[in-house]
């Protein structure tokens, strides 16, 4: 079993990844590695690149990537949406979506983190 790891967009906030790690998740924002500003498709290959799923509350965009890279043939390794609530709120969910898929389960998935409440 692969342990899942996440990659969050710019739209969530950097602490989350913090936290997540404290806790001994692999978990990283746009934030840290610096990809603030790039378009969607430069963070999505790089999270690919990582063997991480996305975790965004950018809905439209990355789902037409999903959709080019499933009619291309082109793996990657989820895309996990949410919905707008608390850090402490979405960390919770995080830490129940972590201990419950692998990266296997996620691979070229998509899943709502608000089933995981």
């Amino acid at each position: 079993m692969i342990a899942l790891k996440i990659y969050l967009n710019e739209n969530l906030s950097w602490k989350i990844a913090k936290v997540l790690r404290e806790y001994g998740y692999d978990v990283i924002s746009s934030h840290e590695v610096g990809l603030n500003s790039e378009d969607d498709e430069i963070q999505f290959d790089f999270a690919i690149s990582e063997n991480r799923a996305v975790l965004t509350n950018n809905f439209g965009d990355f789902v037409k990537l999903y959709r080019e890279y499933l009619s291309s043939g082109k793996d990657h390794y989820g895309l996990i949406f949410t919905t707008k609530c608390t850090i402490a709120v979405m960390i919770k969910r995080l830490k129940k979506l972590l201990q419950n898929v692998t990266a296997e389960q996620m691979k070229n998935q998509i899943r709502w983190l608000n089933e995981f409440d």
